[in-house]
C-alpha cells in the first residue's frame, strides 16, 4: 500500500481543503495480498459507523435513519460533533456537520477509485472550518499530516481485517 497522490489546497481564509489518494491494491507486488472492492466497502463502512475502533479516545454512537443514512455523535474528550453520513454502496462515504448544531462545519468524503481491474484506491476530501487563534501555529498543515497519517492507518486495518475476514463489529 502506498500513498501515491497528495494534493493540498486551502482556497478561502479560515477553510482548510485537502485530498489525498491511499493505494490499497498492488498486483504488481508479488508479497502483497490484494483484497476485493467489497472487502474494501465494508472496511469503510465499519469506519464511517464506528470510528472509535480506528481512533483512539474518541467515543461514537450512530443513530440509524434509513438504509443509506444516519446521524453519528462523535465525543473527543470535551468536544462533541454532530455528523450526518451517507454510504453509496461500494462507492463513497460522505459525512458533513449538522449546520443547527454549535460546532465546526466539517465535510468529509472517501471515494473506492478502481482505474483498472484489481487496482484500488480511496480518495480522501475534506474540507472544515479552522480557528482564528492559535496564528503561531499552522493548523492547516497538522491537520493535513494527521489526516494522511489516519486515512493510511485505516487502510492498513481495512486490509488487515479483510486478509482475516474479521469484520465483525456490531454498531450500538
Amino acid at each position: 500500500m502506498t500513498d501515491s497522490k497528495t494534493n493540498f489546497a486551502t482556497s478561502e481564509k479560515g477553510f482548510l481543503e485537502f485530498e489525498h489518494i491511499v493505494q490499497v491494491n498492488e498486483p504488481e507486488n508479488p508479497t502483497s495480498t490484494d483484497i476485493s472492492r467489497a472487502h474494501l466497502w465494508e472496511g469503510l463502512v465499519l469506519r464511517a459507523r464506528s470510528p472509535q475502533r480506528f481512533i483512539e479516545g474518541i467515543e461514537c454512537f450512530s443513530h440509524p435513519q434509513n438504509g443509506e443514512c444516519f446521524v453519528r455523535e462523535i465525543s473527543a474528550g470535551d468536544s462533541h460533533f454532530y455528523e450526518d453520513v451517507t454510504l453509496e454502496h461500494e462507492s463513497r462515504v460522505l459525512t458533513k456537520t449538522q449546520r443547527d448544531k454549535p460546532q465546526i462545519h466539517a465535510e468529509s468524503e472517501a471515494t473506492i477509485e478502481e482505474p483498472e481491474a484489481g487496482y484500488l484506491f480511496v480518495r480522501f476530501r475534506y474540507r472544515r472550518e479552522l480557528p482564528d487563534e492559535h496564528q503561531a501555529v499552522d493548523i492547516g498543515e497538522h491537520l493535513k499530516a494527521a489526516y494522511a497519517r489516519l486515512d493510511n492507518d485505516a487502510i492498513k486495518l481495512i486490509r488487515v481485517m479483510a486478509e482475516n475476514d474479521s469484520f465483525t463489529a456490531l454498531v450500538n
